[in-house]
């Protein structure tokens, strides 16, 4: 039988940091301990600067910033893989693959429990950024994909925010079962706000406006977005392009090219903002954008569409699966296509507000609070039917079509 209160470990190398993966993290976390069960976070360099629910336990694993540009923890503790001194574990849930995750695996092979892997992004595609010497020579090899087809390998079943991001596991010949469910945002996120004078603020008075939120970083590719905003402005001379977010490896780069008087006058950036700050951003430009080939899921559109602020983005892993294109913005396949659509965006004030209007109406599926819900119900699922088969060794088949048929009862979670 099931304990009413779980008690649910989460393992991930990202929690504190500014990133995808770490708020995608810590938002769940939170919002399982607010339902009133026991989520103990095992993750290097914990920092915590507000209130969190009291059934939230952290666990520091400590470890090295590997890069200050990145904020990326390397921790690696050994003496704690083959010692697990936490048996009131129910479930696991991993959330990144390296170190940590791994660790999570083997805990769950000691308790007999079931573990549940989270794959937000591919390490291939990251791992020259946080680890630039190491992570650029594994690149070049295979390596990378066999040890996460490996990890993956040894859970219950994964899970994938969006159905292209399962798609693109199923290329790299990642096994089933694999589940998709959004990541979710803070109910926070939905506040009813006004302007107050933010516009002034931040100099955007009588500015049509595209924000950019993000990390200051090379797979966002915030400096092609910036010399394309050029050729924007010149169509739309009352244009204005904010970027915000944390400091990141390309923050020199923009930082001087938004110096430029060629870009200076219309381009600006904030840096990281107030929450409340950003919630006003997001409620008063005119048009959001993301130009990345491989997201999670990219929350900052979700947290845009919250705020009914149409999009404008990739048409690439994670991104397609957000924005629904000619209904809450556009999925453009280059970058000239980009260009076209937000000036499209910015002349038909008509249409922006009908895209904004669908976007708040579909950002409601993706509240923390009900996806939060759903994950208790796929670990108490995973603790009765899924791991009794996992752990007497049966077959994968019947343990693959236990999970398809599960989530077909689940509205937000698709197979």
């Amino acid at each position: 039988m099931v304990k009413h209160q779980l008690d649910i470990g989460f393992f991930s190398c990202m929690y504190s940091q500014v990133n995808g993966t770490a708020h995608a993290v810590s938002f769940l976390s939170e919002a399982i301990a607010k339902l009133g069960h026991n989520v103990h976070v095992f993750a290097p360099k914990i920092q915590n600067g507000h209130d969190i629910p009291k059934t939230l336990h952290y666990h520091s694993l400590g470890g090295a910033v590997v890069d200050s540009k990145t904020g990326f923890v390397l921790s690696v503790p050994i003496n704690k893989y083959f010692n697990c001194e936490h048996d009131y574990l129910d479930v696991l849930h991993t959330h990144t693959h390296e170190t940590v995750g791994s660790m999570g695996a083997l805990w769950s092979k000691q308790l007999g429990i079931p573990v549940i892997g989270t794959h937000n992004g591919p390490m291939a595609f990251y791992s020259a950024q946080y680890l630039p010497v190491i992570g650029k020579a594994l690149v070049k090899t295979d390596l990378i994909w066999r040890y996460e087809r490996h990890i993956l390998d040894l859970y219950d079943f994964v899970h994938v925010p969006t159905k292209s991001k399962k798609d693109l596991l199923r290329d790299y010949r990642f096994r089933e079962p694999i589940i998709c469910l959004s990541n979710g945002i803070p109910d926070l996120f939905y506040s009813e706000v006004k302007e107050n004078g933010i516009r002034e603020k931040y100099g955007l008075e009588g500015k049509k406006v595209l924000l950019y939120a993000s990390r200051l970083s090379p797979e966002k590719h915030n400096i092609k977005i910036i010399k394309v905003f050029k050729k924007i402005h010149d169509q739309v001379p009352d244009s204005h392009l904010l970027l915000v977010g944390s400091e990141g490896p390309s923050t020199e780069n923009v930082k001087s090219i938004i110096k430029n008087p060629k870009y200076s006058e219309f381009v600006s950036y904030a840096g990281r903002v107030p929450f409340l700050d950003l919630l006003r951003l997001y409620n008063t430009a005119d048009v959001t954008c993301l130009w990345s080939w491989v997201e999670a899921e990219g929350l900052v559109l979700i947290e845009a569409m919250a705020q009914g602020t149409p999009s404008v983005g990739a048409n690439a892993y994670g991104i397609k699966d957000v924005i629904r294109h000619g209904e809450t913005g556009y999925l453009a396949n280059n970058i000239e296509e980009f260009q076209n659509y937000v000036i499209k965006l910015f002349k038909d004030d008509a249409l922006r507000a009908q895209f904004g209007i669908r976007a708040k109406e579909i950002s409601q599926d993706y509240k923390i609070s009900e996806i939060a819900k759903t994950w208790v119900n796929l670990y108490k699922f995973a603790i009765n039917e899924v791991h009794p088969l996992k752990y007497r060794r049966e077959k994968r088949a019947p343990r693959v079509n236990l999970v398809k048929n599960y989530v077909k009862q689940l509205s937000n979670v698709s197979f």
